[in-house]
């Protein structure tokens, strides 16, 4: 059993020794020079090249076989996110309005625009009313009545595992886009390499993040 934990701990070591160290690129897009105080922030979005095993019930006794999919990114990564690149622009003195204040004016707007269809008739659905299901005429308005300079959107991209360590990598992107016609003030993104037995996806992500948002100074 010492033997056997041995060697986990040198293949984990050998494997963090050889990641690659983190690129961070930036780049600064023509809305480069607009002022940016007020911006929203829309929920990140998370993907993976990794696969699962699905094995579906059947009701009869007959075997179904097994499908491998996408696996996803867990919520907790997803929301870690939100709240890792929330806190940096709220550090930097930005005025950040969260997607759920959003949604929730969307939500209205809807609302709204049914009650005038209905002719009198009060009775609403509010149902997937959210900010990215809107339309590009109906996202202006909200944004105008928001009164933000700019849209924030995060992504971010698991690669698959390689190696007995399972090394592979992560990236995460930021883009600053003006609120008025949704051209680039500026992108940022991070690719970062990570490997070893407690190297999670959640904590690749988290990683990721981070270095994403370092040294960040958006203004």
């Amino acid at each position: 059993m010492v033997r056997l934990v041995a060697i986990v701990l040198v293949l984990g070591a050998c494997s963090s020794v050889e990641l690659a160290a983190p690129r961070i690129r930036h780049r600064l897009g023509p809305a480069a020079g607009r002022p940016v105080k007020r911006l929203v922030a829309l929920p990140a979005t998370c993907g993976t090249l990794e696969t699962v095993v699905v094995r579906q019930a059947s009701p009869s006794a007959e075997r179904v076989p097994a499908e491998r999919v996408a696996a996803e990114c867990s919520g907790v990564a997803v929301a870690g996110i939100d709240q890792i690149v929330r806190a940096a622009f709220d550090f930097s003195g930005f005025e950040v309005i969260d997607a759920e204040r959003v949604n929730a004016v969307t939500a209205t707007h809807h609302e709204v625009e049914q009650r005038q269809q209905s002719w009198g008739n009060r009775t609403t659905t509010q149902t997937g009313a959210r900010f990215d299901d809107a339309t590009p005429f109906e996202q202006a308005d909200i944004l105008r009545e928001l009164r933000v300079d700019a849209v924030l959107t995060t992504r971010v991209w698991v690669g698959a595992g390689v190696g007995i360590g399972g090394r592979r990598s992560v990236s995460v992107q930021l883009r600053l886009a003006a609120a008025s016609d949704r051209v680039l003030v500026w992108a940022h993104r991070c690719d970062l390499e990570v490997g070893g037995l407690m190297a999670t996806d959640d904590v690749a992500i988290e990683r990721a993040t981070r270095c994403a948002v370092k040294g960040l100074h958006p203004r």
